[in-house]
């Protein structure tokens, strides 16, 4: 099995953090021995910070199986939402179009973080989960009933429970799925940050009934900066890395925020983003 060495802007789309070593297995064998050593998968990294320190990952860019039968659509936790989205053009049917515009996502990670945008999340969506028990070494099924019942807003069981290997879906045919598509995307130019600047996307979840980036811009975060981090100046949830940042400025931008919306506001915000 490969392994090197990757920068954080090649593991996460915000690239905080240090270099970190990475090993890509082949198949369910060597997954298995790499859990064994107790270390980590990362996916795309579009909704992930690395620390500075830590042991090396695992990445499942080798596994991307893709099966489209009748309504069903299984996909490995390698397959990019780039893959989906044109899957869904050239085949014409509805499903990740709500998540069009978020960079390098895989499978694997929209899954595990039941990921969402504009009311929807990958749950409504998602008939079944195969992962790799941690405990048993076992491959495993989550049906739809336990999926229902064990996915809430933007979090799963998974990676505690194991690690996602493919997932299938439920699809819906869609002959205007191209243009939902465009406009998705349109719409989150108008109120995200630009595609190409570094960031994670939302830093922080929604509280019940709340909007992060409202509280946020209410608490005077709209374009802070603090040394190599700042809020955009778009969306007051988005972090946006103009340098080098390490892993402790990224721990001090959020904690600031954090304490100021905790004393002006009442709310404990927690984090959206993965840390890793």
């Amino acid at each position: 099995m490969k392994a090197e060495v990757r920068n954080p802007i090649e593991l996460t789309t915000i690239g905080v953090g240090a270099p970190r070593k990475v090993y890509v297995p082949e198949n369910l064998s060597e997954l298995r021995s790499l859990l064994k050593e107790g270390l980590r998968v990362v996916g795309g990294g579009s909704n992930a910070v690395l620390s500075d320190e830590g042991p090396p990952l695992i990445s499942l860019e080798k596994f991307r199986d893709v099966t489209l039968s009748g309504d069903l659509l299984r996909l490995g936790a390698g397959v990019t939402l780039s893959c989906v989205l044109r899957l869904q053009r050239k085949n014409k049917f509805s499903l990740f179009e709500f998540l069009s515009g978020v960079p390098r996502a895989t499978v694997g990670g929209l899954v595990a973080q039941n990921a969402g945008a504009f009311g929807r999340e990958i749950k409504d969506f998602l008939y079944s989960v195969e992962y790799l028990d941690i405990e048993s070494g076992e491959v495993l099924r989550l049906n739809r009933e336990e999926i229902l019942n064990s996915f809430k807003y933007r979090s799963s069981p998974f990676p505690e429970r194991g690690v996602v290997v493919s997932a299938t879906f439920k699809v819906v045919p869609d002959d205007s799925i191209s243009e939902k598509i465009k406009r998705i995307v349109n719409l989150r130019l108008k109120k995200h940050p630009p595609f190409y600047l570094k960031t994670a996307g939302s830093t922080f979840k929604n509280p019940s009934g709340l909007s992060a980036g409202k509280l946020l811009d209410e608490c005077g975060f709209r374009g802070f900066k603090l040394k190599n981090l700042k809020f955009s100046e778009v969306h007051a949830n988005f972090l946006i890395n103009e340098g080098g940042a390490p892993f402790s400025e990224f721990l001090e931008i959020v904690e600031t925020a954090r304490e100021k919306v905790k004393g002006q506001k009442g709310v404990d915000l927690e984090l959206e983003v993965r840390v890793v």
